[in-house]
C-alpha cells in the first residue's frame, strides 16, 4: 500500500493536485463559448484562481520550484475575463430583482440592464479571445513544469503534511493581521483583503477534508467567514456600479440637452430622468450592504476570528501529526 497522501513528498501532492486543478480549467474552457452554459467562466476562472493559489501557497518551500511568471500568466488570464464574470452576476441580479422594483427604480434598472447586455457581449468576445490566444501556451507550460513536480525524485523536500501546515501557519497569521485592520463599511479595501485571504485558505485546506476531522471544520468555518465576506463584497461593487451607471445616464441626458439647446430648442432644467431611480437603487442597496456588513463584522465573520483563528491553528496540528 501506498504512502497516504500527507506523508508523500511535498513536490509529487503538489504536482498531482496542480495538474488536477489544470484539468478542471481545460473541462470549462470550451463552456465559456456555449450559450446554454451559464457557469463555463465562472468555472473556468475557478480552477485559474484555485491554481494560482495552490502554487502561491507552497512556493519557496525545499524542492519546490515554479516561475513566477507561470502565476502572474495565470493571474493576468483571469484577469482578461473580470468584466465579462462581472457583468454576468450583475445582469443575473438585475432579473431577479427589477421585477419587484418600484417603477423608478424598475426604469433605472431596465436602462442599466439595456446598456450591460451589449458590454457583457463585448465582454465575452474579448474574454473568449484572450483565452483562446493565451491558455493553449499556457496549459503546456504549466503541463510541463507540474509533470515535472510530480516525478521528481531527488533533493531534499519536506512532507506534504509539515508543508501545509508552515503554509497554513502563515496564511492564518495573515488573516487575523487584516481582520484587526479592518476600518469600517466605507473601507472597501481593508474589508476585501481578508476575502482574498480566507479563499487562499479554503483552497489550501480541501485536499484535507477527508484526511483530518479537525481540517474538515476548519475548512466548513472558513467557508461561512467567506461568504460573509463575499456577499458584502458584491454589495460593495453594486453599490459603485449603481453610481457609475448614475452619473452616465444623468451626463448623457445633460449632454444630449445641451445639443438641443445650442440648436434653438427650448432649456430644461429638470432632473435626469432615471435620477431618482437611481437613488432609490443607491439606497436599497445600501440597506443590504449595512446588514451584510453586521454579519462580516460579527460572530461568522471577523467577530468571530478568535474562535477561527484556533480552528485553523488545530488544523496545523492534525497535518502535523498525520504527517509524522
Amino acid at each position: 500500500m501506498g504512502k497516504p497522501l500527507q506523508r508523500q513528498r511535498l513536490p509529487r501532492v503538489v504536482g498531482e493536485v496542480g495538474l488536477d486543478l489544470l484539468n478542471d480549467a481545460r473541462r470549462a474552457r470550451p463552456r465559456i463559448t456555449d450559450p446554454g452554459d451559464a457557469e463555463g467562466l465562472h468555472d473556468f476562472r475557478v480552477a485559474l484562481r484555485r491554481l494560482r493559489a495552490w502554487l502561491q501557497a507552497y512556493r519557496g518551500q525545499p524542492g519546490i520550484a515554479f516561475p513566477k511568471s507561470l502565476r502572474r500568466e495565470l493571474r493576468d488570464l483571469a484577469r482578461a475575463t473580470n468584466r465579462a464574470r462581472d457583468g454576468e452576476v450583475m445582469l443575473a441580479w438585475l432579473g431577479q430583482t427589477l421585477p419587484a422594483l418600484p417603477a423608478a427604480e424598475r426604469g433605472a434598472g431596465e436602462w442599466w440592464r439595456q446598456r450591460l447586455e451589449l458590454d457583457v457581449a463585448e465582454a465575452y468576445e474579448s474574454a473568449s479571445l484572450a483565452v483562446e490566444t493565451h491558455f493553449p501556451g499556457l496549459d503546456a507550460r504549466l503541463q510541463s513544469r507540474l509533470d515535472k513536480l510530480r516525478t521528481r525524485k531527488k533533493g531534499r523536500a519536506p512532507s506534504f503534511g509539515e508543508a501545509s501546515a508552515v503554509a497554513l501557519s502563515a496564511l492564518r497569521e495573515r488573516l487575523v493581521a487584516e481582520v484587526e485592520a479592518v476600518g469600517s463599511v466605507e473601507d472597501a479595501e481593508s474589508l476585501h483583503r481578508p476575502r482574498i485571504t480566507g479563499k487562499r485558505i479554503r483552497y489550501l485546506l480541501r485536499p484535507w477534508r477527508k484526511a483530518s476531522l479537525r481540517c474538515r471544520r476548519a475548512e466548513r468555518a472558513m467557508k461561512a467567514f467567506q461568504d460573509a465576506f463575499g456577499v458584502l463584497h458584491d454589495d460593495l461593487v453594486r453599490e459603485s456600479a449603481m453610481r457609475d451607471m448614475a452619473l452616465a445616464q444623468a451626463s448623457g441626458e445633460l449632454e444630449a440637452r445641451f445639443v438641443e439647446v445650442a440648436r434653438g430648442g427650448t432649456p430644461r432644467a429638470s432632473a435626469p430622468r432615471h435620477l431618482r431611480g437611481f437613488m432609490g437603487l443607491v439606497r436599497e442597496n445600501r440597506r443590504r450592504l449595512l446588514a451584510h456588513y453586521e454579519i462580516a463584522v460579527g460572530v461568522e465573520g471577523a467577530g468571530g476570528i478568535e474562535a477561527l483563528s484556533m480552528r485553523l491553528e488545530a488544523a496545523c496540528a492534525a497535518m502535523r501529526e498525520i504527517s509524522s
